[in-house]
C-alpha cells in the first residue's frame, strides 16, 4: 500500500516542547549523588557539585506525609523515589524548577 507523504513536513525539525524540561536529553542532565530530606526540604546534591534543594510542598504527597515516609526514599542518577507515597521526582524538573502539578 502506497501512502502519501507531505513534502513540507517529511524533513522538517522535530517541533520543541512547550516544557523545555522535555527538551532535554538524559546525557546532558547531571547525576544526582546524594539526597537529604529535611522537615521542609529535600536537598539534592549532584556530581557536578551542584546542590538544588527544593521544598516539599512541591509534592502534595511529600507535604502531607510523615517524617519516616518522606525519609524511606531512593534514588539512582536521574529519579528519586518514594515508594510508599506512589511518587518520583525526576532530576529535569528538580533543575528547572518545575513544581509538580500531578501529585
Amino acid at each position: 500500500m502506497r501512502t502519501a507523504l507531505n513534502p513540507a513536513t517529511r524533513n522538517s525539525p522535530k517541533a520543541k516542547s512547550s516544557n523545555p524540561a522535555l527538551d532535554i536529553l538524559p546525557e546532558h542532565l547531571p547525576d544526582l549523588s546524594a539526597v537529604n530530606v529535611t522537615e521542609s526540604l529535600v536537598v539534592c546534591r549532584f556530581e557536578d557539585g551542584r546542590s538544588v534543594s527544593f521544598p516539599l510542598d512541591w509534592s502534595d504527597k511529600l507535604a502531607k506525609a510523615t517524617t519516616e515516609q518522606r525519609q524511606a526514599f531512593e534514588f539512582n542518577a536521574h529519579f528519586i523515589f518514594w515508594d510508599d507515597l506512589d511518587e518520583i521526582i525526576g532530576v529535569r524538573n528538580i533543575l528547572l524548577g518545575n513544581k509538580l502539578r500531578w501529585s
